[in-house]
């Protein structure tokens, strides 16, 4: 099994940004983008690929190339959500392709045991990492840095944690789904 983690973001693009701490996006998503290649590894997952390691610019076209020549058996990009007033939150998953919608929504159920809000599964979404590949993929929008309460969580590494086991726990759902197939 090869994995790949995308850690949304990062160099000149920092993504969101908290509301009080100005934590960036960038900087999350590869803390948890590293949690979850730690977590997969321990869960005997022996080849983890991450897109990028380090705060570094990568465009959409260099990430897909790297993915290509790794060619993964799945992929999970991981990112924080942001909107323009702090009541909306939740947590989110997206895919493109309908085949690719058990892995997203497997991981999705799992990340509302979180006691999170639903912000929904979506399908059809155009994200260019996920419209070249012919392997399983999604999209994880796991909190929004722009809600008080949820930026509060993102800051909390035990959080952080339990973020990656129940994305974890979304992959083996799907994994053994499509083995009783």
């Amino acid at each position: 099994m090869k994995i790949a983690i995308d850690a949304g973001h990062g160099g000149d693009n920092s993504g969101a940004s908290g509301l009080t701490s100005k934590v960036l996006e960038k900087d999350y998503t590869l803390k948890i983008a590293r949690q979850l290649q730690v977590t997969l590894q321990k869960a005997g997952v022996q080849q983890v690929f991450m897109t990028r390691t380090k705060d570094t610019t990568l465009d959409m076209p260099q990430r897909i190339q790297l993915l290509k020549d790794y060619g993964p058996d799945l992929l999970i990009s991981i990112h924080l959500n942001s909107a323009g007033v702090d009541s909306v939150k939740g947590t989110s998953t997206y895919y493109r392709y309908i085949g690719f919608k058990n892995l997203s929504f497997d991981i999705y159920k799992r990340m509302l045991e979180l006691g999170l809000k639903e912000y929904g599964n979506t399908g059809s979404f155009n994200f260019m990492l996920n419209s070249p590949t012919e392997y399983p993929n999604a999209l994880v929008e796991t909190l929004f840095l722009s809600n008080l309460d949820e930026e509060a969580k993102i800051l909390d590494e035990n959080y952080q944690q339990q973020m990656v086991e129940k994305i974890v726990a979304g992959v083996k759902d799907f994994l053994k789904d499509c083995r009783e197939q």
